[in-house]
């Protein structure tokens, strides 16, 4: 007789693998404790998912880190536009439509820019970085020309992406609510863009 697997079940099992992801990482995670924030024996698990890295690949689909990526592309340059630029201009940041894509997938990203290792993934939260520091080298040569960009800017420019990345994962775990979500990243930009806008003037006065 073949098994009957129900729909209420499988989206159990999604929900409890992406807190378990989340809070654990991929290789923290155990198929146990995702069946057990299903509220499952793990054997009934296995009769849906034949493997935690199955699993995973279920919560965290290819069509979801690339999303996730040809968004962060537009948005790392509008912020460097903004945060190295003129500061008056007006600039589409694209904020609410990252902001949207982080309420709905909150989790996944969470697991994407922190909690990967093990998985396809595992270098996403390098790749973040790298774009927000080459978009940000970007705009600086492009608003500064003739600036020179030394070795050391170069390494603590990382080093502040590199806490942005850790921040915002925080943040999205923390908050799940929209409001809160929303009220924690701002409060993090206000801190953050400024001192962009300083390490702008710093690099400057390095050349």
């Amino acid at each position: 007789m073949p098994q009957v697997l129900k729909d209420d079940v499988r989206e159990r099992i999604l929900v409890s693998a992406l807190q378990v992801f989340a809070a654990h990482g991929y290789i923290g995670a155990t198929m146990t404790a995702i069946a057990e924030g299903a509220g499952l024996g793990t054997a009934s698990l296995y009769r849906y998912y034949a493997s935690k890295g199955e699993l995973f690949d279920a919560v965290v689909t290819p069509a979801l880190a690339e999303r996730f990526e040809a968004l962060l592309e537009q948005r790392v340059r509008a912020l460097a536009q903004v945060a190295l630029s003129d500061a008056s201009r007006p600039v589409d940041d694209h904020g609410e439509e990252m902001l949207r894509f982080w309420v709905e997938n909150r989790l996944a990203v969470v697991v994407l820019l922190d909690r990967a290792e093990g998985t396809a993934y595992a270098h996403y939260g390098e790749r973040f970085v790298e774009q927000l520091v080459s978009a940000s080298l970007a705009q600086i040569r492009a608003t500064h020309p003739g600036v020179r960009v030394s070795a050391t800017a170069r390494f603590v420019l990382t080093r502040i992406f590199e806490n942005t990345r850790r921040m915002l994962a925080a943040i999205l775990e923390e908050h799940e609510s929209e409001r809160a979500l929303r009220e924690a990243i701002e409060g993090f930009w206000s801190y953050q863009l400024p001192g962009l806008r300083g390490f702008v003037a710093w690099v400057n006065g390095q050349s």
